[in-house]
């Protein structure tokens, strides 16, 4: 009995370390920060992503998938956005992983949806 208790406590701590508490970014203002410059700034309700970068702006669903990560599909884009696209070029949803927390700041994976490796890496601030 003593090793079974031993082997729940060795999973239920096992299972706690390397969780990040991600509940602070669910909402607020943003800036997401690649190589040190300002690529876009985010604001982001409980369901919706808003991001603008230069003239160009979105309006992404937001779907939590666990604590620290969830999936953006669009929207809607501004005509800025869509004459910065190529033609018939999809827009697949993506799937943004939090994967370590520095105070108000994360550094996030990102990965399009009908892709296995996450290939897009930046810091997301919290300024708000």
């Amino acid at each position: 009995m003593r090793n079974l208790s031993f082997i729940l406590f060795l999973m239920f701590t096992s299972a706690m370390v390397g969780q990040t508490d991600c509940s602070k970014f669910k909402t607020g203002k943003f800036q997401n920060v690649e190589d040190g410059v300002v690529k876009s700034r985010i604001e982001r309700t409980d369901s919706l992503q808003y991001e603008k970068f230069g003239d160009r702006e979105i309006t992404l669903k937001v779907t939590w998938l666990n604590d620290c990560s969830y999936q953006l599909s669009l929207l809607e884009g501004n005509d800025a956005f869509w004459k910065s696209r190529p033609k018939d070029m999809p827009t697949p949803d993506m799937i943004v992983r939090i994967v370590q927390v520095d105070g108000d700041a994360y550094m996030q994976e990102a990965r399009l949806i009908n892709e296995d490796e996450f290939k897009y890496k930046s810091r997301i601030e919290k300024i708000e």
